[in-house]
């Protein structure tokens, strides 16, 4: 092969890449939807028979979206400990099998809590039994495995000076990051 000949790539490889992406998208679609407190975006990441086990939590999905992000009646864990929070992904290993995978991803869980002026740092794995069912990637089941827990006791409050220059993010749809098309908001 030259530099000008394309490389040739098989149907199997890329068909393993395909697959890959599907997943990580399919990580990242519940990462998002936990912290945008979107039900539908966090229920669209698992089969409707899939199963979570976050420790303080084990359960089916309607569960784990109602304990997570709460319902029309009841508040959800994260508006009632949280004001602010984020779910980083970082490393991710996938082992695929046909249409069975097994993936393990770290994450990062940043939160401000609510009750106490501290920050909530938790690192992890996310350990999940994927399948592909109907030609779509969703969680089968979901093991949190907490590495450590720390808390970041009388942070220093950036928000009157400097946070309040940047775009407030929201926990439904009104977020910024729904926006289409992303527009310009000149300074008032």
């Amino acid at each position: 092969m030259t530099a000008t000949e394309p490389a040739q790539i098989s149907v199997e490889r890329l068909q393993y890449l395909i697959d890959r992406q599907e997943i990580l998208d399919c990580l990242r679609r519940l990462a998002r939807g936990m912290d945008r407190h979107d039900p539908e975006m966090i229920a669209s990441a698992y089969h409707p028979d899939g199963y979570d086990d976050h420790g303080v939590f084990r359960g089916g999905v309607p569960e784990c979206v109602t304990w997570l992000n709460g319902s029309d009646t009841e508040e959800g864990v994260h508006a009632a400990m949280l004001l602010t929070h984020q779910h980083l992904l970082t490393n991710n290993y996938v082992d695929l099998d046909g249409d069975d995978a097994h993936s393990e991803t770290h994450y990062l869980f940043v939160g401000h809590l609510r009750l106490e002026p501290a920050i909530q740092i938790t690192a992890g794995r996310y350990v999940d039994h994927l399948q592909r069912r109907d030609g779509e990637w969703k969680i089968a089941v979901r093991r949190v495995v907490m590495e450590c827990c720390t808390l970041l006791q009388n942070p220093e409050d950036m928000s009157a000076g400097t946070r309040a220059l940047f775009t407030r993010g929201t926990w439904d749809r009104s977020d910024v990051s729904w926006e289409r098309p992303l527009t310009i908001r000149p300074p008032a």
